[in-house]
C-alpha cells in the first residue's frame, strides 16, 4: 500500500509542531494506543513516533528512552519510505543489520512500521507507529489493518487535542482581550475627564447639535456642569449662534467624508477674544441608532501668538540672513545631514550650482566637502582644527581664519548644536569674508608705520580731549610711551600749558577746522621745547566731528638760530650805525693822545702836567669806550698772540678774591694740558672781568662764582645748532654763578649794547655786547643758559691752536726808529700832523700825504727810500684799500701799516692777500705805533 508523502523534509518535519506534538510531555492517550498496538501484535515493543528535523517524540511500550535521535540509523528508515515497512529478521537485511538498536540495547530483530498520515492541503507524514520484537517473526495481514486502524486513532486524537488546545487558547485570549478592553475604558474615560482639551459626542438634531457626553473642560468653557450639558441642545446652553451652522456644515463634512475635519475660529469670551482649533469625525453607525459625532476643541490662543511671534522672528531672521555678511552652515552630527544654510554660504563657497539639491537634502554635508577643499589651501587644517566640536564636553567656540586660493581670507567660527536635553547632535559654523578687513588692517599697519618712520609727532585725541593715538615720533620728542597717554586727557598731560591759549585754540578749531602755531610744551621731563603745532579737525561719513588730527614738529633748535640769526643781525645793524662815529670819535682821539705825549716832556710846570695827564686819561677813556662800541659792532681784532688762558684765569681769580665781597666765594677748574688760543690778552681780559662782574651783580646776598676752563672737540651735529660754530678744536671758559638768574624773556637782548637791567647810573649797558663783539673777533662764540633763583652759566668757546706761547707786547720795551723814510698818509691834519712829529722824535723820517693819489706820487719819487707806509683806510676820492693796491703794483714787498677807526672784515681780507699788511686800531697811543712799527720792521 502506498501512501502520499511530501517530498521536501524541511515540510514533512514542521507538520508535527503545527499540531504542538512537542509541547509537551508523554501523555496517556498515546501511551494506551502504543499498548493495543503491541497487544493486537503480540509483541514486547511498541511505539508512536513524532519527528521533526532534530528529534522524535515517543510514546512506547517496552523501551526506557522518551526520543530516539534520528541519526539513529534504523529509525531514520521511515523518512524515506512511502509505504509501510515490515523487516522480519533485521539481521537478515544488511541495511539494518549493524544498526545499534540491533546489535545492542535493545537488539531489536524484527520491526514493523505504519506511517501516521494527516490530511489537510494534501497528505503528509508526521510520525509511525511501530511495534518490534527481540527475535525474528510475521506479522499478518490482520495485525496490519489493526496497526492502521491505530495510526488513524492515533490523528484523530491529535486533532482533538490540537482543537481543545485552540479552544483553551481562544478563552484565554478572549479573557485577556476583555481585560484590557476594561482597562481601555476605564484609561478613555479618565483621560476624558481629564483631558486639557474640550471633548464630547454629539448628535444632529433638528438643525442643532444634541450634547450626549461632554468632558468636564467643555463644561468650564460654558460655565456649566457636565450633567448639566448631557442630552441638551447647543441654543439651550449659549453656544455662539454665529458658529453653530458652521459646526453643522463640519459634522455633514464628516458624515459624508468619514474622516476627520478639522478647522479653527475664534470666539469672544468674557476673559477676551480666544483662538480655537477644532477637529470633528463621524462615529461608526450601529443598526437602528442615530449618527454620532466626536469632537476635540483646543485652546490655541498662546500657540497662536507664539506662532506668530516666531513668523516674525522667522521674517526677520529670513532678511537678517539676506543682507548680513556672515554665512550659515548646520550639520546634524548624527546623520551628517545639512540642516540650515543660507544664501551668503553658497557666494562664499561658489556653491550656487548645488543649492537646489543641499535644499531638498539630497546632498549630505560629505558631498559638498569636495567643492570646498578645492578653494583650501590648507584642507588638513580645514578638518581637524574642528575635529574637538565631537566631544561631548567640549562647549567651546572655535575661532580660526581659512586662507582661499583665490586670494580670500575667511573667518570662521565653530560650535556645537545641543537639543532640549542639552545633548551634543550637531555643529554650527559661521563664516565671514574678511579678506578686505585684513588688506584693510596691512594697509592701516602700513600707514601706522609710515606714522612711526615720519620725524613729526603725530596725535589724536577725541572730542573730550582723550589721546587715541600717539606715534613712535610722539614718543621721541615728549618722553611719554604710547601706552602712558593712550585713554588719558591730553590736558592733565600738558597741565602746565596756559588754560587760555588752550580753550582760543579748542574755539578755533572747532569754528574754522583747524588751527596753526607755535606753542611752548614741556616734555615728561621737564624740559620746556618749542613745537609748530597743526590741529585739524576730523569728520566721519556723515560729516560729523569725531577727533583732532595734531602734527607738532620740534622747532626748538630752529627758534634758538633764528634768535641768534636775528640777534647777529640786530648786532650787525647797530654796529653799521654805530661804527661811523666810532671812526670819527677815534680819529678825534688820535692827535689828542699823542699830543699829549707830546706837550709831557718839555713842560716843567706841574700843574700843567697834571692837567695833561688827566686830558690824557680821559682821551684814552673815551677811546677805551670807542673801541668797546667797535669790539661790539665789528669784533674789532687787537694786538693777537697764542696765549694760555689758565694764566688768565688765575690772575682773574686773585682780583676777584681781592676786590669783590667775601660773601662770594671763587672756585676754579682748569683741565691740565689745556690746549692755548690765538688771542689779545687785553680783550680777553675784559671778557672776564665783565663775566665776573655780572656774576656778582647777581648774588647780591652771596654765592658761588665758578670759572671752568677745558679742551672740547666740536662736531657737525654742534655746528648745526648754532652759526658760529666750526668743526675743530675749541676750549670752553665757562663762568657760573648762583645767582638770581635771567628771566627767559630777556635772555635774547641781553648782548644788545645799551640793554640793561640794573638800576641807572649803574650800568651802561655795553660790558655783554663788548664781550661777544671781542668772541667773535676770536672766531669763537658764546651760548648762555640760565634759571630763575637758580644762577647763570657763560660759556665762550674759543678756537684752539697748536702753537708755542710767545710774549706779547706788552712785555716788550718800547723802541725807537734807526731813521727809517716812513710814507704817512690820513686826510685828517691834525692825525697827520701829530703822527709825524712824533715819528720824527723818535728818529724816523717821515713824507706825508692828505689822500691816496699824492701818495702814490710820493712813493713814485722817493720809492728808494721809503721802507714803510702808514695809510689811513677811509679817505675821500681813493680809500686805503685801492691806494695799498696801488702802492703794491709799484713795489709789492713795500711794508704797510693800515690804521682805522674800524677795521672791518674787507679790510682783514687784505692781510691773507698780500704779506707785510699789519693793522693799527684808532686811537693809538705813541708806544702802541711804536712797537707796531719795530715789529713790522723785523
Amino acid at each position: 500500500m502506498k501512501f502520499p508523502v511530501f517530498k521536501h523534509e524541511t515540510a514533512k518535519f514542521d507538520t508535527p509542531h503545527q499540531h504542538e506534538i512537542f509541547d509537551i510531555d508523554s501523555e496517556q492517550t498515546f501511551d494506551d494506543l502504543a499498548s493495543l498496538a503491541a497487544l493486537l501484535c503480540d509483541t514486547p515493543i511498541a511505539a508512536i513516533n513524532f519527528i521533526d528535523t532534530h528529534h522524535q517524540f515517543n510514546s512506547k511500550v517496552g523501551l526506557d528512552f522518551q526520543e530516539i535521535p534520528l541519526d539513529k540509523e534504523f529509525f531514520q528508515t521511515y523518512v524515506q519510505q512511502d509505504d509501510i515497512l515490515i523487516i522480519p529478521d533485521t539481521l537478515a537485511n544488511e541495511q539494518f543489520a549493524t544498526a545499534n538498536a540491533v546489535i545492542s540495547e535493545p537488539y531489536i530483530r524484527f520491526y514493523a512500521a505504519v506511517p501516521l498520515v494527516v490530511s489537510g492541503e494534501g497528505e503528509a507524514i508526521i510520525g509511525t507507529l511501530c511495534v518490534a520484537d527481540q527475535v525474528p517473526r510475521q506479522i499478518s495481514p490482520k495485525q496490519l489493518t489493526g496497526l492502521q486502524y491505530i495510526s488513524r486513532l492515533i490523528v484523530r486524537q491529535l486533532k482533538i487535542r490540537r482543537n481543545l488546545k485552540e479552544i483553551s487558547r481562544l478563552n484565554t485570549e478572549y479573557t485577556q482581550t476583555q481585560t484590557a478592553l476594561d482597562h481601555s475604558e476605564s484609561t478613555l474615560q479618565s483621560f476624558f475627564e481629564s483631558a486639557p482639551m474640550m471633548m464630547g459626542i454629539v448628535e444632529l438634531v433638528d438643525n442643532d447639535i444634541l450634547h450626549i457626553s461632554d468632558n468636564p473642560k467643555t463644561a468650564k468653557f460654558f460655565g456649566l456642569t457636565p450633567q448639566a450639558m448631557q442630552n441638551r441642545l447647543a441654543r439651550e446652553i449659549g453656544a455662539d449662534i454665529s458658529h453653530l451652522n458652521q459646526w453643522i456644515n463640519y459634522y455633514r463634512q464628516a458624515e459624508l467624508t468619514q474622516a476627520p475635519v478639522k478647522f479653527e475660529y475664534t470666539q469672544e469670551i468674557p476673559r477676551g477674544k480666544v483662538c480655537l482649533s477644532a477637529t470633528v469625525s463621524a462615529i461608526v453607525k450601529k443598526h437602528d441608532s442615530n449618527q454620532q459625532f466626536a469632537y476635540i476643541v483646543e485652546d490655541i490662543t498662546e500657540r497662536k501668538q507664539v506662532e506668530d511671534e516666531l513668523r516674525w522672528k522667522e521674517t526677520l531672521l529670513l532678511s537678517m540672513n539676506s543682507v548680513s555678511p556672515l554665512a550659515l552652515y548646520v550639520v546634524d552630527d548624527r546623520t551628517d545631514e545639512i540642516l540650515y544654510f543660507n544664501e551668503k554660504l553658497c557666494a562664499i563657497w561658489k556653491i550656487e550650482h548645488l543649492k537646489e539639491r543641499m535644499l531638498t537634502r539630497e546632498l549630505k554635508n560629505q558631498d559638498i566637502l569636495p567643492n570646498c577643499f578645492q578653494l583650501i589651501t590648507d584642507s588638513e587644517s580645514f578638518l581637524s582644527s574642528c575635529h574637538a566640536l565631537k566631544f561631548e564636553n567640549n562647549r567651546s567656540v572655535i575661532e580660526d581664519e581659512l586662507s582661499f586660493t583665490d586670494g580670500r581670507i575667511i573667518r570662521r567660527f565653530s560650535s556645537q548644536i545641543r537639543d532640549k536635553n542639552d545633548q551634543y547632535f550637531g555643529r554650527l559654523y559661521i563664516y565671514e569674508d574678511i579678506t578686505a578687513r585684513k588688506q584693510a588692517e596691512q594697509k592701516l599697519r602700513e600707514q601706522a608705520t609710515l606714522l612711526d618712520i615720519v620725524t613729526d609727532a603725530i596725535v589724536v585725541q577725541n572730542l573730550d580731549n582723550k589721546i587715541l593715538f600717539w606715534n613712535k615720533s610722539a614718543e621721541n620728542l615728549y618722553g611719554w610711551k604710547a601706552e602712558e597717554v593712550i585713554n588719558q586727557n591730553a590736558n592733565h598731560l600738558w597741565n602746565h600749558e596756559i588754560e587760555s591759549q588752550q580753550q582760543k585754540i579748542y574755539q578755533t578749531v572747532f569754528t574754522n577746522g583747524y588751527w596753526q602755531g607755535e606753542l611752548y610744551k614741556h616734555q615728561k621731563s621737564g624740559a620746556e621745547i618749542i613745537v609748530e603745532s597743526r590741529w585739524n579737525l576730523v569728520y566721519d561719513d556723515n560729516s560729523i566731528a569725531k577727533s583732532i588730527l595734531i602734527i607738532e614738529t620740534d622747532i626748538t633748535h630752529k627758534k634758538q638760530l633764528e634768535q641768534q640769526f636775528l640777534r647777529a643781525q640786530r648786532m650787525e645793524s647797530i654796529g653799521t650805525l654805530v661804527s661811523g662815529i666810532a671812526h670819527d670819535l677815534n680819529n678825534v682821539f688820535s692827535p689828542i693822545l699823542m699830543a699829549v705825549h707830546l706837550l709831557q716832556n718839555p713842560t716843567p710846570n706841574s700843574q700843567f702836567s697834571q692837567i695833561l695827564s688827566i686830558v690824557e686819561s680821559n682821551a684814552k677813556r673815551g677811546a677805551n669806550l670807542v673801541r668797546q662800541v667797535l669790539s661790539f659792532a665789528r669784533g674789532i681784532q687787537g694786538y693777537h698772540t697764542v696765549i694760555q688762558v689758565k694764566y688768565l684765569i688765575t690772575e682773574m681769580q686773585q682780583i676777584v678774591k681781592q676786590t669783590f665781597p667775601k660773601t662770594i666765594t671763587v672756585n676754579t677748574e682748569i683741565q691740565q694740558n689745556l690746549s692755548p688760543i690765538c688771542g689779545d690778552i687785553t680783550q680777553l681780559d675784559q671778557v672776564l672781568i665783565n663775566l665776573c662782574l655780572n656774576a656778582r651783580d647777581a648774588m647780591l646776598n652771596g654765592g658761588i662764582l665758578t670759572i671752568i676752563a677745558e679742551n672740547i672737540w666740536i662736531d657737525e651735529t654742534y655746528k648745526k645748532i648754532h652759526l658760529d660754530a666750526q668743526v675743530g678744536s675749541y676750549i670752553v671758559i665757562k663762568v657760573t654763578d648762583t645767582g638770581i638768574g635771567i628771566p627767559s624773556s630777556i635772555l635774547d637782548r641781553i648782548f644788545e649794547p645799551f640793554f640793561t637791567t640794573k638800576e641807572f647810573g649803574k650800568g651802561t649797558g655795553l660790558g655783554l655786547s663788548t664781550v661777544i663783539g671781542i668772541i667773535k673777533g676770536h672766531g669763537g662764540f658764546i651760548t648762555v643758559s640760565s634759571t630763575l633763583r637758580k644762577g647763570t652759566e657763560f660759556s665762550v668757546y674759543l678756537p684752539a691752536v697748536d702753537t708755542q706761547i710767545t710774549k706779547s707786547l706788552t712785555e716788550i720795551a718800547t723802541p725807537i726808529g734807526n731813521g727809517e723814510w716812513i710814507l704817512l698818509v690820513d686826510d685828517e691834519v691834525s692825525i697827520l700832523e701829530t703822527t709825524k712829529t712824533t715819528l720824527e722824535n723818535n728818529n724816523y723820517k717821515v713824507v706825508t700825504a692828505s689822500n691816496g693819489e699824492k701818495a702814490t706820487k710820493l712813493y713814485n719819487q722817493h720809492q728808494d727810500v721809503i721802507r714803510i707806509a702808514i695809510i689811513d683806510m677811509i679817505m675821500p676820492n681813493m680809500d686805503g684799500i685801492t691806494t695799498i693796491h696801488k702802492l703794491r703794483k709799484i713795489n709789492p714787498q713795500l711794508i704797510i701799516i693800515a690804521i682805522s677807526g674800524l677795521i672791518t672784515t674787507e679790510y682783514l681780507s687784505l692781510q691773507q692777500e698780500f704779506n707785510h699788511i699789519t693793522f693799527l686800531s684808532k686811537p693809538f697811543t705813541v708806544q702802541e705805533l711804536l712797537k707796531t712799527l719795530d715789529t713790522v720792521k723785523k
